[in-house]
């Protein structure tokens, strides 16, 4: 991976001329973003404006059509939402419950949730602990 920005500019993520289509729609087209580290940002407009498709981009669950994503400094694709995970991003999407019939720690920790050693089981008590830390840190 290639080097872009320099560490000292606290730069965490860019997304530059991020440009999607589907069928008959432009979804987005050269959008431009750029987050500093410890800040907080929000992506507002109006419905269809292509907020989700470019979160969806950063998450890994579609690529771009054309554009590059800088992340921790360095040019990257991102290729699935395994891919992101790995990374260190991950999505809470609008939704409240993406799945209705889990709880909300379950829904948190969907696809990431912590396991014993020995089994594929899940260790709920260390899920529900680090949904009470998570939850808490807001």
């Amino acid at each position: 991976m290639q080097s872009i920005i320099s560490a000292d500019e606290g730069c965490i993520l860019e997304m530059i001329k991020i440009s999607k289509t589907f069928p008959g729609v432009k979804a987005l087209d050269d959008v431009d973003i750029r987050v500093k580290r410890g800040s907080v940002h929000a992506v507002v407009g109006e419905n269809g404006a292509g907020k989700s498709t470019l979160m969806k981009i950063l998450g890994g669950a579609l690529l771009p059509d054309s554009g590059t994503i800088v992340f921790q400094g360095k040019k990257t694709v991102v290729t699935s939402t395994l891919a992101a995970i790995n990374m260190g991003i991950s999505m809470i999407y609008q939704e409240l419950n993406p799945i209705k019939e889990l709880t909300i720690a379950e829904n948190l920790f969907l696809g990431r949730e912590p396991g014993r050693r020995i089994s594929a089981l899940v260790d709920w008590k260390e899920l529900y602990a680090n949904t009470g830390k998570l939850l808490k840190s807001m």
